[in-house]
């Protein structure tokens, strides 16, 4: 008996229901997966204002859903667009194991970078919208802590699959770290005083208001109820250095968005302050472990922060890049 033949559409809203149950069967297994519902994917792309649902195909077998992969334009409504270079990418590619063999990756990939009509096409970035923590601080659907990843230990079949298709790794160092929080205690201040600065906590119901000439703190504001909790070390009502965390869908594990001081108040022992700090209040609420994701060579001081306080690496992401 022949198969029945597979189609290509773009997504339309009556297609939702199938494309939530074909996401939440195809991506699990991978890290920090948690099933989703329609109303998380219409919250998380569907409203947001950059999204075109013209760059976002799905693979049909009828009404099911077997395959999909989003390309998303640069928008000047997107973060990313603000924050830096103007970039295409594909967000998401994935093919359901039962079809695979029948040409629905090619396709899919192909109608992609039809859409976006020019090179070069970043697979899986740290900045593509959307489905990292670009727009809000909540935690991506999988992948490392911070956007949908592509892992160079468990998903070598796509990194293959992609490299023949003139997907190349660049910039190679994106690892993910983890640490126990298990005995965690408040540190000693090393003079923060001394220096005229502070340390002032902040959350989804009490967000940083005052200055803050480097950090995006105001941009994720009450960040629509979900939690968040931080510390700021501040001169008066301006933030000189920050850290923020927020929980992953296990419960246990608190991830950290990032970690930044001011270059004037580094090797003054501050930013491990900060950072022991943090992790004792996370132990406090209740989490058993603290993941991050850094760049080993282009963030060697964060880097090494990290393994001096016991992080170990986890992780190793693969950037994708078609020039």
């Amino acid at each position: 008996m022949n198969a029945s033949p597979i189609t290509l559409a773009t997504f339309i809203p009556a297609h939702l229901p199938a494309l939530v149950e074909f996401l939440n069967r195809v991506l699990a297994g991978h890290r920090h997966w948690a099933p989703i519902t329609e109303a998380d994917f219409a919250e998380r792309v569907l409203a947001q204002p950059g999204f075109d649902a013209k760059g976002l195909f799905l693979a049909l077998d009828g009404t099911r859903v077997v395959g999909g992969a989003h390309a998303i334009k640069p928008s000047p409504h997107s973060p990313s667009f603000r924050m830096g270079e103007a970039r295409h990418h594909i967000a998401w590619l994935a093919v359901a194991p039962e079809v695979r063999g029948r040409e629905v990756g090619n396709t899919l990939l192909t109608a992609a970078e039809d859409y976006l009509y020019y090179c070069p096409i970043y697979f899986a970035a740290y900045d593509a919208p959307f489905y990292g923590i670009l727009e809000k601080l909540w935690a991506p659907w999988y992948g490392s802590t911070e956007h949908m990843a592509v892992s160079a230990v468990n998903d070598k079949e796509l990194v293959a699959w992609l490299g023949a298709h003139s997907y190349q790794a660049v910039s190679p160092g994106d690892v993910s770290l983890r640490a126990g929080l298990q005995g965690c205690t408040p540190p000693a201040d090393p003079g923060l005083a001394s220096r005229d600065l502070r340390l002032a906590p902040i959350n989804e119901r009490a967000p940083w208001v005052g200055d803050e000439p480097f950090y995006q703190l105001r941009g994720w504001g009450y960040n629509n109820g979900r939690q968040y909790q931080g510390l700021v070390v501040a001169h008066g009502d301006r933030a000189v250095g920050s850290i923020v965390w927020y929980p992953l869908p296990d419960g246990e594990t608190a991830a950290l968005a990032w970690i930044g001081l001011e270059r004037p108040y580094r090797a003054l022992r501050f930013g491990s302050y900060l950072l022991d700090c943090a992790m004792a209040k996370m132990a406090d609420r209740g989490y058993l472990a603290v993941e991050v994701k850094v760049h080993s060579k282009e963030n060697v001081e964060a880097f090494s922060l990290f393994r001096r306080r016991g992080f170990e690496v986890i992780d190793y992401w693969v950037n994708l890049v078609r020039t």
